[in-house]
This record gives C-alpha cells, structure tokens and sequence, in this order.
C-alpha cells in the first residue's frame, strides 16, 4: 500500500494568516500603500529567515533518490526523523573513533588546541 501524504505545512498555511495578521496590525492607510506586495517576496523573506527549511526540504528530496521506491512506503516527515537519526548516529561514531585515535579528543578540539579551528 503506498501513501502519498502532502507536506505538514505549506505556503498558504503561513502566508495567508500571516497576511491576515498583517492586515488587522498595520494601520489601513499603510496596509493599503502596501496592497501590491507580492507573495514570492513574502515566501523569500520567510526562507531568508527561515534558512533550515531549504535544507530539509533537500535532505528529504536526496534521501527520496538514495532510497528510490523504498522512500514511498514513508511520509516527509518518517524521512526527516530517520535522517536526523543516522546524522546523530554518524556524528557520535566518527567522535568515538577520533577520541580513540587521538588520545581521548575529537579532531576538532585537537585542531583548536594547536591554534587552527
């Protein structure tokens, strides 16, 4: 059985009330000045603030090719828990192996001790 959900959000769920909530804060005679804004503007000012969503966005859409049909059978949000997951997991493996390797400190704090991160 393959299930397509849609995506837990979407534009219209943030840009329509976030206009309605524009309309009813702004005072009318400055709403009206600004009538002419434009809804791509709005959803790059969004992104600009909002940065980590373009990357899960592209975590999830290269997970979806790494693991072809197989991605189906789980939702957006399945795909972003497990991609967390293994990230976790490979952060903590590669730290345990570098403490190993380098007497007890991550390559990072090795670095910083000798001056370079």
């Amino acid at each position: 059985m393959i299930t397509t959900e849609l995506p837990l959000f979407s534009e219209d769920k943030f840009i329509t009330p976030l206009e309605a909530v524009l309309h009813e804060a702004t005072p009318k005679a400055q709403y009206e000045e600004r009538a002419d804004i434009d809804k791509g503007v709005l959803k790059k000012s969004l992104d600009d603030l909002f940065p980590e969503q373009r990357y899960e966005e592209k975590d999830i859409q290269r997970a979806k090719e790494i693991l072809g049909q197989l991605a189906e059978k789980f939702s957006n949000q399945e795909l972003l828990n497990v991609i967390t997951d293994i990230q976790f997991l490979v952060n903590n493996w590669l730290d345990d192996f570098e403490r190993k390797t380098f007497n007890g400190l991550t390559l990072k704090k090795l670095l910083h001790e000798k001056g370079g991160i």
